[in-house]
């Protein structure tokens, strides 16, 4: 059985993250937020001046080092007052790079990046390729000592503003399914490499989403990330941490909802008494309450699992960010419901709230395909003769 309880340190830093969150990043989140505009390069440097950006990076690199399971508790914190602002302090990108780059990439890109000097985007999604990653169009051709990308990608989030990316391409027209992809790592200024379209999205503006182009975009060997072809294998390592920590995020954004809503129900007076005395009312955030930390503790398991490296860890990392993307937008709901009309006001936090969790449902894996991935897993464990449950228990 995995042992996913939080140690005293991990306690030490959740309470950190908390106070960090709600001292330093509130005000700028709802200014920021308020105008629509882009979370600004002063605040990713203070963010990694305090000790919040580069969690997984390695001391030596200028990061924190943290393993999956302190990332969590410091991302949840961070999530519960600007989700924005936590997609950036453990990135995507960060994931590949580290298990796959070169010592040479590594100390050219991490420490900026822990550093909050360098702004990264994950390049995947295709006008034609989205949840089925490895259907992507996108081709890199070998010339020389060099390769020639030609593609697009669309919805890349900080694609616009990013100083490197790491780019999907295919690189074998005729190889099997979910071969012959290959990373690659591209800078801003490239030749050849533009951002195309900015789009104008329901949420989650302070990281614009924009849609990149590569037309005859040169760059070189040493570009290349991991072995040419292994990109698919590669885009999962990113994916299985990102989706394992997700979900505690999820459940965070939730949890701030309904405890705004809470306040807000022991103050705000109906037929002469606060809206907390309707024992119906109750009842429904009592259930609120229980999926959240349903939310949070699946999260926390696969985030153990994670750690511990467990053949399981992809699949209990895509149920955390399921069942939390699915429990956030319901909490989030909710609450809107708990305060009525103001519950649709922008003075109060929950519109945004509800506004985002709608990410979290199609972003980085949506839950129907999410929803396929455990469902291989389910039909392997029948196969077997095995309990569908996660081999690791």
């Amino acid at each position: 059985m995995s042992n996913y309880r939080l140690t005293d340190e991990q306690r030490r830093l959740k309470e950190a993250a908390r106070r960090f969150a709600e001292d330093k990043l509130r005000p700028i989140a709802l200014e920021t937020e308020r105008e629509g505009a882009p979370m600004s390069r002063e605040t990713l440097k203070m963010m990694a001046k305090n000790g919040y950006v580069g969690l997984d990076i390695p001391l030596e690199y200028g990061g924190l080092g943290l393993d999956i399971m302190s990332c969590a508790v410091v991302l949840e914190e961070l999530s519960s007052v600007w989700f924005s602002a936590s997609t950036n302090a453990m990135t995507l990108l960060t994931g590949p790079l580290l298990a796959f780059g070169t010592d040479e990439q590594k100390q050219k890109y991490l420490p900026g990046i822990a550093s909050g000097d360098l702004l990264t985007a994950f390049a995947l999604t295709e006008p034609d390729a989205g949840s089925d990653a490895s259907s992507i169009q996108s081709f890199a051709k070998p010339e020389g000592d060099d390769w020639i990308i030609n593609g697009r990608k669309i919805y890349i989030t900080n694609g616009a503003r990013a100083d490197l990316i790491v780019l999907f391409a295919r690189t074998d027209r005729n190889a099997t399914r979910g071969e012959g992809i290959t990373l690659f790592l591209i800078e801003r200024g490239t030749p050849g490499f533009s951002v195309g379209r900015e789009y104008d999205m329901l949420a989650h503006t302070a990281n614009p989403v924009a849609e990149l182009i590569f037309d005859n975009c040169r760059v070189s060997n040493s570009c290349i990330l991991g072995e040419p072809g292994g990109g698919f294998k590669y885009m999962q390592v990113g994916f299985s941490k990102a989706r394992a920590t997700y979900g505690a995020r999820c459940a965070s954004v939730a949890q701030a909802a309904l405890n705004y809503a809470l306040n807000y129900m022991q103050t705000r007076k109906q037929f002469g008494q606060p809206l907390a005395s309707f024992q119906a009312l109750r009842f429904r955030a009592a259930d609120l309450y229980a999926k959240i930390e349903a939310a949070r503790q699946l999260s926390y398991h696969a985030c153990a699992l994670a750690d511990a490296g467990t053949d399981d860890a992809p699949v209990a990392a895509s149920m955390a960010k399921l069942f939390g993307g699915e429990v956030s937008t319901k909490v989030t709901e909710q609450c809107i419901q708990f305060l009525g009309g103001h519950g649709l006001d922008k003075d109060h936090p929950v519109e945004r709230f509800y506004r985002e969790t709608k990410l979290f449902q199609v972003g980085d894996g949506s839950s129907e395909m999410l929803s396929l991935l455990i469902s291989r897993h389910l039909n392997k464990q029948a196969q077997a003769g095995m309990h569908a449950r996660l081999a690791s228990d």
